[in-house]
């Protein structure tokens, strides 16, 4: 590896494409951030580490609206994808970058928790494998993009059956969240349930959302501090409220999504925080590995002595995102992409770049 190479798995600047909209980058990198919070806190927990009462509820607080964050932006890009690619190419592009890495890395996660289990909260047996189809809520962080995939297809399926008539979309979006209680304990089906709505309204919204005259209004900071209180107030009743109904739930968590994509459109306009535009560039990739990476850094740190939670927390948090980001631009240097993207049907990645695009 020669030291231009080097210098560009250190450099940690997303590969430049000028399609894309970086409020989104950083819509995605607050959303990344928040979910390395919670796992690296409760992972903490796990191990015995003391965390303050505040810090905690802070995160339970900003729970609600993560993971629907995700699906919303990706509905966001599912019409121009099909228009742009076709079924077919669209349906491989989903299994190579969803379907393929979430088997590959759900593996090679359970494998490692097996072999280290001394050192994880997990408690793993060949059994998991089969949670790999069944119960993905089990294995961690994974069953995201099992979940993402799912809904992604459904929605196609959906889409073809209705003609592409979006108010039929939202509408089978809010018939599954009304079943989604009813099939919690099959996770498979409550993650599609619960989060198909949120695919449906960043596809029905994505004409509005794409606006120059949207993303100028997004990015102006009076409609952030008027959103901020009702923002605050809502969290602070999901904090208190966490079993409530589910189209409340929505509702909520439709809010949490409008300030994060007001504050990530204030900062774009701005250029501050970059750090947000680039972690989010590669917020996939720190999701796939971050778990891996700070449960070793934990085990080192602990058996070192360190076990202060809050000192833990502002090592952890940060580190595990840049190694994960790291780790991955190794990996296509040397042109290991088999560990992240697969290779099936007539889709293909540019040798310029392996980096995907999945919103």
């Amino acid at each position: 590896m020669n030291l231009q190479k080097k210098n560009d798995v250190f450099s940690l600047r997303p590969e430049k494409n000028e399609s894309r909209y970086a409020w989104i980058d950083y819509a995605k990198g607050i959303a990344i951030i928040l979910v390395v919070y919670r796992h690296i806190a409760y992972g903490l927990i796990a191990r015995g580490v003391s965390l303050p009462h505040n810090v905690l509820a802070i995160n339970d607080m900003l729970y609600s609206f993560r993971m629907p964050l995700f699906f919303l932006l990706s509905g966001v890009f599912f019409s121009k994808s099909i228009a742009k690619r076709g079924v077919k190419n669209f349906t491989f592009l989903k299994i190579n970058t969803l379907l393929y890495p979430y088997l590959l890395w759900a593996v090679i996660q359970i494998s490692l928790q097996i072999v280290f289990s001394r050192f994880t909260n997990s408690e793993r047996s060949g059994k998991d494998f089969l949670n790999i189809f069944l119960q993905p809520r089990t294995l961690d962080q994974l069953w995201y993009l099992f979940a993402l995939f799912n809904v992604t297809m459904l929605y196609m399926v959906v889409s073809g059956i209705t003609g592409n008539k979006k108010l039929w979309q939202l509408l089978t979006g809010l018939v599954l969240l009304g079943i989604a209680p009813y099939v919690r304990e099959f996770s498979t089906l409550y993650d599609i349930a619960l989060h198909y709505i949120f695919f449906a309204i960043g596809d029905i919204a994505a004409d509005y959302f794409l606006r120059e005259q949207t993303q100028k209004q997004f990015a102006k900071l009076k409609n952030l501090l008027m959103l901020a209180p009702v923002f605050g107030l809502l969290q602070w009743y999901y904090l208190h409220h966490q079993d409530m109904n589910l189209y409340l739930f929505m509702i909520i968590a439709l809010n949490g999504c409008l300030f994060v994509i007001l504050l990530a459109s204030w900062l774009a306009s701005i250029r501050k925080m970059e750090f947000l535009n680039v972690i989010g560039h590669y917020s996939l990739y720190v999701y796939l590995l971050h778990v891996s990476i700070f449960a070793l850094m934990r085990a080192v740190l602990l058996y070192l002595g360190v076990d202060n939670g809050i000192a833990l927390l502002l090592i952890l948090i940060p580190s595990s995102i840049f190694l994960s980001i790291i780790v991955y631009r190794t990996c296509l240097l040397l042109k290991w992409t088999f560990l992240f993207t697969g290779k099936f049907g007539e889709y293909h990645i540019s040798k310029k770049s392996a980096h995907i695009n999945l919103i």
